[in-house]
């Protein structure tokens, strides 16, 4: 073989072998330049489109609105009249706003240590820890790591999306970079402790730290910032308030002060503090049991006028009521928390309404409002025992409409009566029947016991509740069309309801307490009505005035009329015959009181409303469904009235009601209404003087004496049908003749139907020309025993039978010639 030739063959066979062994690490690198090929382009494109999805998200995104910028659900502080907090309202969220200068500088640290602590640094949102938050994600069995800044839980947080995907975290970056151009840091972490959830339904610092420690905000130690800060990352599981929540709470409180010592935030004596410090946490029950308790009858009716107030500036109802239970507002009511509680004590008390009517099945109710001269109302209370949910308001709500009975008389005819100078507290009506529906009908009205007084005065007639006497005022004296616009005053509107019953205070629409007690603070007020308020002002959480309310008052009566009113209902706590001598009086007498009873037709209703110099109170008591009130509960609502005010009167001076100018006394007769004679002080009944008040000008003059007393000689052997004695005639032995006082009214009382009942003075009338009909000259005389005259004539038949023709005609019940 060639020497060429093997040579070349076997060069052949080294470059063949060569290219073999160089064939695969082409391939190889064609695969790889080929895939970094196709890889470089698919992240173009994959690039392309995320930067394409990215920027639709980013454009996409809309701006944080001012209202979204507005932290909402915060909660409402509800103060007393003396600015005590009485109560917390909350709509779905405890929120209260504090200012970011109250937060100690502890938890602002806290926080940031633990939640986010290249928060003074990024701008928005944080490379470095989204970037290890990825990394992460991708790492087999690792835990979630969170990558949100402080910044970013406030955008989720005001936007409400909890959306999990990358539109909704490419979307909050970039609201976090607008958001920390248009506030501040301290801004943005102001409004992220105010914003955050903290457990037990509480959101923002404050609430939690009322929650958890029963303190303000600002009052947190070191210990217990570290701690508060840590229940924001999982709330459920570092809840102090479970035992297992309270050992993991201390537990990340020490994590939180190793962040905060290793950042600089505190010293090593501060933490080594801190560490040593006992957590003190707030009472779990009381809490509980203070904020899911019933929200009370006052509250109530402060919420509703609130509403009422806030919809009158434009608010529609709904966002009326977010307002109040979410936004939070510093409300400041009228009630006296002292007046509030005694009459709380009473209402709940099972001893005012224990069921002694077998008439019915029903649970009797209550429900009484006490207000001040002024407008204010201290307390309410609308319905017996405890408050158990949302029942009816019966002391203020307008669906209450019960019958006021007698109580209306004061405000329906006899105030307005006085102060119209048509009646006098001395002023006669003749309380006999009457038949005001029609002569064919039966006595209307008729008084509570069906029984008459006859001649009666305006205060008798207020003080023992006689409806004769109120309708006669009202409908010959008064007139409907001032009592109607007298009732308007007292900002109760009956325009539509001109008929008789309204005098007895029968109405169509009824009344509630809180009207009734507001109609009758002018008496108390120099005849003054205040409209009644339950609140004075209304802030919002950063203090400015939102609502402000005062009383607005209409004058209804002059001083000097509304004094003799409060004067006539003295009568009807304090003289015998009054309907709420007794109960109606406080500090046994010593407390000035004045008021009036009422009871309605079948006895479906009862009520008082009386008044000291200091308050007015009104008390309603019944069924909620009429049925009649039997007698062993008939006085339930004036003993209420009693027991109530006695307590609210307990530690008050006693002071008297402030008489005012142009008041004038008068001894007058109470059957006359006139000046007083020595017969009215003697009449059968007992003295009948009373030194009367009367407005300057009212009072009768020295010479309108009593015509109504009369002097008369009677024979106690000769009297009528009814046992009362007749007129003594010439002929009465002088043993049976002595001299009584009688009444002789001004118009005479004639039957209108036979049967009717008299009224019961008729006793006391003189018996005009009713004279004895036992004596006279007796018929075995004979002329010659007939006395001559006084001249001493001769005794003259004709002369005497003239004599016994004029007899016949002046005296025929007591002798006639043909007997």
């Amino acid at each position: 073989m060639n020497s060429k030739t093997g040579t070349a063959s076997s060069r052949t066979q080294k470059s063949s072998k060569k290219k073999r062994a160089h064939k695969p690490s082409k391939v190889i690198l064609s695969t790889f330049r080929m895939f970094i090929f196709f890889a470089v382009t698919f992240s173009i494109i994959v690039g392309g489109i995320l930067s394409g999805m990215a920027l639709a998200y980013v454009k996409t995104a809309e701006d944080l609105t001012a209202d979204q910028l507005m932290l909402k659900g915060f909660t409402t502080r509800v103060y007393d009249c003396n600015g005590n907090e009485i109560m917390a309202l909350q709509g779905d969220k405890n929120r209260e706003m504090v200012d970011f200068k109250d937060i100690p500088q502890d938890l602002k640290d806290a926080f940031v240590s633990i939640e986010d602590k290249r928060f003074y640094e990024h701008p928005g949102i944080d490379i470095k820890r989204i970037t290890g938050a990825v990394i992460n994600f991708f790492k087999p069995g690792a835990s979630s790591y969170g990558g949100s800044t402080i910044t970013q839980q406030v955008i989720k947080n005001l936007t409400g999306n909890e959306e999990r995907s990358v539109k909704r975290k490419v979307q909050e970056w970039r609201l976090a970079l607008g958001l920390e151009r248009k506030l501040s840091k301290d801004q943005i972490l102001e409004i992220y402790m105010n914003l955050i959830y903290m457990g037990q339904n509480c959101y923002g610092v404050q609430a939690a730290s009322q929650t958890y420690f029963n303190k303000d905000v600002s009052e947190l130690t070191l210990a217990e910032c570290a701690s508060l800060a840590g229940i924001t990352n999982w709330p459920g599981r570092y809840d102090p308030f479970t035992e297992k929540g309270k050992e993991n709470n201390i537990a990340r409180q020490r994590v939180i002060l190793k962040e905060m010592l290793d950042q600089g935030y505190i010293t090593q004596t501060e933490y080594n503090s801190a560490l040593n410090e006992e957590l003190k946490f707030a009472d779990s029950n009381k809490r509980t049991s203070e904020y899911v308790s019933n929200q009370p009858y006052f509250i109530d009716q402060v919420v509703k006028d609130v509403k009422r107030d806030l919809m009158t500036m434009g608010y529609s109802e709904e966002l009326a009521i977010r307002t109040i239970y979410n936004n939070g507002l510093q409300i400041y009511t009228t009630m006296d928390s002292n007046i509030q509680k005694a009459m709380d004590e009473i209402f709940k008390d099972e001893k005012y309404f224990t069921k002694v009517n077998k008439k019915t099945s029903q649970t009797p109710q209550a429900a009484m409002v006490i207000i001040d001269p002024n407008g204010y109302v201290r307390a309410l209370y609308g319905g017996s025992g405890e408050k158990i949910g949302a029942p009816l308001n019966r002391a203020s709500d307008s669906q209450v409409q019960r019958q006021p009975g007698s109580t209306f008389k004061p405000i329906a005819i006899y105030g307005p009566a006085i102060n119209e100078r048509r009646v006098t507290a001395a002023t006669i009506v003749d309380d006999a029947p009457v038949y005001m529906m029609g002569a064919d009908k039966s006595a209307y009205p008729t008084n509570f016991d069906y029984a008459y007084g006859g001649l009666t005065t305006v205060r008798n007639g207020i003080k023992r509740s006689v409806n004769v006497v109120a309708a006669k005022v009202w409908q010959e004296i008064l007139g409907p069309d001032l009592s109607l616009e007298y009732l308007d005053r007292v900002n109760i509107n009956r325009d539509n309801e001109r008929y008789l019953s309204l005098a007895m205070g029968g109405l169509y629409k009824g009344v509630n307490p809180l009207q009734m007690a507001a109609a009758y603070v002018p008496f108390v007020s120099k005849g003054l009505y205040y409209e009644p308020i339950t609140y004075t002002k209304v802030l919002d959480m950063k203090g400015n005035v939102l609502l402000e309310k005062k009383p607005q008052s209409t004058i209804v009566y002059d001083e000097a009329a509304a004094y003799i009113m409060v004067d006539m209902m003295r009568s009807v706590v304090r003289e015998s015959g009054g309907t709420a001598v007794g109960l109606g009086q406080l500090q046994n007498g010593k407390m000035p009181s004045a008021g009036k009873t009422g009871t309605t037709s079948d006895n479906y209703d009862k009520w008082f409303v009386g008044f000291s110099p200091y308050y007015v109170g009104a008390v309603w008591y019944g069924y909620d469904h009429n049925a009649s009130i039997s007698s062993a509960e008939s006085s339930r609502a004036l003993q209420i009235w009693h027991d109530v005010m006695e307590k609210v009167h307990e530690n008050l001076e006693p002071i008297q009601f402030t008489e005012p100018q142009g008041i004038v006394k008068k001894d007058i007769c109470i059957y006359s209404g006139k000046v007083a004679t020595d017969l009215c002080s003697h009449d059968p009944r007992g003295s009948a003087v009373r030194n009367e008040l009367f407005i300057k000008g009212t009072e009768p003059s020295d010479d309108d004496v009593c015509d109504v007393h009369v002097r008369a000689q009677v024979c106690k052997a000769s009297t009528d049908a009814n046992g009362n004695s007749l007129l003594a005639g010439d002929y009465c032995p002088h043993e049976s003749v002595e001299e009584k006082i009688f009444i002789r009214r001004p118009v005479p009382y004639v039957p209108t139907k036979a049967g009717e009942k008299a009224p019961s003075d008729l006793k006391y009338e003189l018996p005009e020309g009713e004279y004895c009909n036992i004596h006279g000259p007796s018929m075995e005389q004979t002329p010659s025993d007939i006395p001559n005259t006084p001249d001493e004539k001769p005794y003259d038949r004709t002369l005497w039978i003239d004599f016994l023709d004029e007899l016949d005609q002046t005296l025929p019940r007591v002798f006639r010639r043909d007997d």
